[in-house]
């Protein structure tokens, strides 16, 4: 396979297109593959837990930065460490809150 590399039919083809190529044959391939079958792939279903988990830290701390604009630094590295089950709840908290203790309580002592 390395030796395809050199092949005189590959000149002038980019580590760019090699990567955009892999990327549209990686997203052809899960556009035919049944569902089922992608969230039974461990590293499919690894990746999409991490993806919701971070998507839904930069949306609970988009809420929480426009709602309390100086957050500690303790809040961000909370957020970003907590399980998709606990932002759930975080977020639930932040929309009606009215202080940041509304939403995580009496944590490490914090005088908000």
């Amino acid at each position: 396979m390395k030796d395809s590399l050199y092949d005189p039919e590959m000149e002038g083809v980019t580590p760019e297109d090699v990567s955009r190529l892999g990327k549209e044959w990686l997203d052809r391939l899960i556009d035919v593959t049944p569902d089922e079958e992608l969230f039974s792939l461990p590293r499919f279903g690894h990746r999409l837990a991490q993806g919701r988990q971070e998507g839904g830290a930069t949306i609970l701390l988009q809420i929480l930065h426009h709602r309390f604009p100086n957050l500690p630094a303790w809040i961000r590295q909370k957020v970003l460490a907590s399980d998709l089950d606990a932002l759930r709840v975080l977020t639930d908290r932040a929309i009606d809150a009215h202080s940041l203790q509304d939403v995580f309580g009496d944590e490490h002592d914090q005088k908000f």
